[in-house]
């Protein structure tokens, strides 16, 4: 399966997850998914190499899938280290992914759902009632960001390239397309550390993604909301 197609059901499936254990092994595998997108991509460049003339910029986007790749399986590591018993995803979409498609496009995607993914993390860690959970979150977001500095690396690379690149990479030529959001990144106390006392807790229903101002407070950001049990 294309790697867009992959893209677009894992953050479709991010939004539909509701408790905490669906979100954390929805988050991890997006974390998968990238690594298997990185590992293709540096696959595929190292192989147009041979036959591309303009070898430097085959080895730029190979070493960038190869960073992306590895930063998607330390965040996949980062994600798997909570208390809280991770569900199982049917099947597993990296090893589902068969071909790369329409580079550009997947590319933005990929940036998309990281974001999401960053954004639903940090809604997470602020409704944590264990520190195992909020540090689980806290090294996830910051694993995500990691891989969405890189695909916008890989984004910028391939918008230099042209579309000669990508096609040769296995796709069509690419449209010119917005840079994606920053991922947002907030820092907070685990619990018991500044946080809400118990008796001072909001109800277990948290929206992302958003952008958090006072704990608890979460603006709707995008297309849809994520509504996340913390319970």
């Amino acid at each position: 399966m294309e790697a867009l197609r992959l893209i677009k059901t894992a953050r479709h499936a991010l939004a539909e997850a509701r408790q905490v254990p669906d979100v954390l092994a929805e988050a991890r595998q997006a974390a998968l998914l990238t690594e298997a997108v990185g590992a293709r991509l540096a696959e595929s460049a190292e192989s147009a190499e041979s036959v591309e003339s303009a070898e430097s910029e085959g080895e730029e986007l190979a070493g960038l899938g190869q960073q992306l790749s590895e930063a998607g399986a330390h965040a996949a590591v980062c994600l798997d280290r909570s208390g809280a018993r991770v569900a199982p995803v049917g099947g597993g979409r990296a090893g589902r992914l068969t071909e790369l498609g329409d580079l550009a496009p997947a590319l933005v995607a990929l940036d998309e759902l990281l974001r999401d993914v960053g954004e639903t993390l940090v809604v997470l860690a602020c409704g944590a009632d264990t520190e195992s959970l909020y540090w689980t979150c806290i090294d996830g977001v910051d694993a995500v960001s990691e891989c969405k500095d890189l695909a916008g690396r890989l984004r910028k690379a391939v918008g230099r390239g042209g579309g000669a690149e990508c096609t040769a990479l296995g796709g069509a030529e690419p449209e010119r397309a917005g840079r994606g959001s920053p991922l947002l990144v907030v820092r907070l106390g685990p619990p018991g550390e500044g946080g809400p006392t118990a008796g001072e807790e909001r109800a277990p229903d948290y929206r992302a993604p958003g952008v958090v101002g006072e704990v608890g407070e979460v603006g709707e950001v995008g297309a849809s909301g994520v509504s996340v049990s913390a319970g």
